[in-house]
């Protein structure tokens, strides 16, 4: 019974994505400018995080120093979760398949 069922599930090909998927090119179109803009926004991030940082630790203001090292950590980590997300979902992908 099982074997049934199983063999009536097709294969899926995600480079095919465009014959099931409706949509599809404005979809693509909408991830590729949210990953743009989510990068855009980690890099200015990181900019105004060192900025912050530089001119606290001018002014010998801790708080400020803290709070531009969190901003260019977070950036950064922000910015290598956002571009390594094309391979975690691809790696993903092949693992459950």
């Amino acid at each position: 019974m099982l074997g049934y069922v199983l063999a009536q599930v097709p294969t899926l090909n995600p480079s095919a994505g465009s014959d099931w998927i409706p949509n599809y090119e404005q979809i693509i179109s909408a991830l590729n400018g949210l990953t743009l803009g989510g990068l855009l926004f980690a890099a200015g991030t990181v900019i105004i995080g060192g900025a912050t940082w530089a001119l606290a630790a001018n002014r010998a203001h801790t708080q400020g120093v803290t709070w531009g090292r969190f901003m260019v950590i977070g950036g950064f980590l922000g910015a290598v979760v956002i571009g390594a997300a094309t391979a975690i979902v691809n790696t993903g992908f092949s693992l459950g398949s």
